[in-house]
Parts: C-alpha cells; sequence; structure tokens
C-alpha cells in the first residue's frame, strides 16, 4: 500500500516538472543571402556582421501543438488510474486516467504553445561586404530603416563606433 501511495506522489512530481517544462520561444534567426555580384568585398575594408537597415516588418509567429502533451498525460493518468480500485473497477480507474490525462496533457501544451506565439520583427539588413542578413527577433528597441547595426550571433545591436 505505501509503494503504491509513493509511486503515485513520485508519478505526480514527475509529471509536474514535466509539464512546466515549456519549449522555449522559438530562436531568433539570421538567414544571410548573397549579392548577385559578390558585393565588392576585399579583405580587410568592411565589417563581416555590420550593416544599414533596410527594411522592417512586423511577423506573426504561431506554434504548432504536437499532440505529445496528450500521450504524455495519458500515460501518466493511466498509471496513476491504475493505482485504484480492484478488477474491473481497476480497469474502468485506468481508462478514466488516460482519457483525463490526455486532455489535461492537451490543454497544458495548447496554453504552452499560445504563450509562445506571438509578434516579431524581421529586419533586412545589408551587410557592409554586400550579402543581406534577414533578422528575425521579438524586440525592436527603436531600430528604423538606415540604421547601421551589427548582427550578433541571432539579433542585431546598434553599431558602436
Amino acid at each position: 500500500m505505501l509503494r503504491n501511495h509513493l509511486l503515485t506522489v513520485l508519478l505526480l512530481a514527475t509529471a509536474s516538472s514535466i509539464t512546466a517544462c515549456a519549449a522555449p520561444p522559438p530562436r531568433e534567426r539570421v538567414v544571410y543571402h548573397e549579392d548577385s555580384d559578390g558585393g565588392g568585398y576585399s579583405s580587410g575594408r568592411y565589417c563581416h556582421s555590420c550593416g544599414t537597415i533596410r527594411s522592417i516588418d512586423q511577423v506573426e509567429i504561431r506554434q504548432g501543438n504536437s499532440g505529445g502533451g496528450a500521450v504524455l498525460g495519458a500515460i501518466i493518468g493511466g498509471v496513476i488510474g491504475n493505482q485504484f480500485g480492484r478488477g474491473s473497477g481497476r480497469a474502468a480507474a485506468t481508462a478514466a486516467g488516460v482519457v483525463g490525462g490526455a486532455v489535461v496533457g492537451n490543454s497544458v501544451e495548447e496554453n504552452n504553445a499560445r504563450a509562445r506565439s506571438g509578434y516579431a520583427w524581421r529586419f533586412r539588413v545589408e551587410l557592409d561586404d554586400g550579402r543581406w542578413a534577414t533578422v528575425t527577433q521579438y524586440d525592436n528597441p527603436g531600430f528604423h530603416p538606415g540604421d547601421r547595426v551589427f548582427v550578433y550571433r541571432d539579433h542585431i545591436e546598434y553599431l558602436r563606433r
């Protein structure tokens, strides 16, 4: 009996820790495009990551529901439901746990996806070496077309002079 209660507590703790692990928002992205004429780059003359913002667009980011929350919820709910009753009562409790866990798991995943969705900014940057970079990030700290920027990893920053 104590073992069943300990298993139930362990499963509940595992379930709560797993459901709290929401996937992070999509990574901010940088996409480089080569200029058709090579851009006139010569060694040492240009900053590879420096450029000028040419356009700014606001884009919507939507996260989907994979169904993994429902599957995980069904498994956990079935294991917990299996701890109660005897005979056909245990089977009914297991089935109720599977259905209830699937509903709860799906709901948690949908809420997490909704929280990760929203609007972001897409910047088209003409780099000094002739390439183009498209940077998508969640914040716009006041960038405008014509601003000089530095493309740093997965976001842009004002160019320090």
